[in-house]
């Protein structure tokens, strides 16, 4: 039941994080609602009386979160430095979350067909629509190597449909990998579109993109974080 409260509280906490403009009060807004689905995750371990290492390693991909979530909007007060180091702590949170996919079901070849599909798609649009902006040029990079890790991770979901009696857990984790994948997508175009750069901040197209992006996230990882108490034992 402490993992339910939890939840919702992070909901109210995201709410209060889109509706507030103050780069101070989203830093604290944004470590509030990142600290609640930590605790959805530690409670929904206990509820479920799950110490397995696929429970463990989730968690750690939540917490790495949490770091990120920090970061990325420290990044608007102190620098591009803190948005690298969000952007790698980030990266570093799917891994693990990809890496405690692979606890519950091992490699198939299928799992790649995202992968496939978006990443040549990024390789050839980027450079022939000359629509994003990336500074430092490194940055491509390190989205296109992002972009590996996610589409991996949502192609892998996938392969959970093999645990035909933990019919919630399956459908959790299948949400969570695509909400990642949209609000990866939404975040994309906010920080490297040309056209959305040049908006101002208080621009309607801008604030409407920036409430999808959390919306989109704050649920999915609150959403993980919860499918610890449907955890299927193996």
């Amino acid at each position: 039941m402490k993992s339910i409260i939890t939840f919702i509280l992070m909901l109210v906490s995201m709410a209060a994080l889109d509706m507030t403009s103050d780069l101070v009060l989203r830093v604290f807004f944004k470590a509030l609602t990142s600290v609640l689905f930590v605790l959805t995750g530690i409670f929904a371990m206990r509820e479920r009386n799950s110490g397995t290492s696929y429970a463990k390693l989730i968690l750690t991909g939540l917490i790495l979160g949490f770091a990120g979530d920090v970061l990325l909007e420290l990044a608007n007060l102190k620098g591009d430095l803190y948005f690298v180091i969000g952007l790698v702590t980030f990266a570093l949170g799917h891994v693990f979350y990809l890496i405690a996919f692979f606890k519950k079901s091992p490699f198939q070849w299928f799992n790649l067909i995202p992968t496939f599909i978006v990443i040549p798609a990024v390789l050839i649009a980027v450079p022939v629509t000359k629509a994003f902006e990336f500074n430092p040029p490194a940055l491509y990079y390190a989205v296109l190597a992002y972009g590996v890790i996610l589409t991996f991770m949502v192609g892998k979901s996938f392969s959970y449909t093999a645990f035909k009696g933990s019919t919630a857990f399956v459908r959790l984790t299948i949400i969570v990998a695509i909400l990642f994948a949209i609000s990866d997508i939404i975040l994309l175009f906010i920080l490297f579109f040309k056209p959305v750069l040049v908006l101002d901040r208080e621009n309607c197209t801008k604030i409407v993109l920036t409430v999808f992006n959390l919306l989109t996230y704050y649920i999915g990882q609150g959403l993980i974080a919860l499918s610890l108490r449907k955890e299927p034992r193996l």
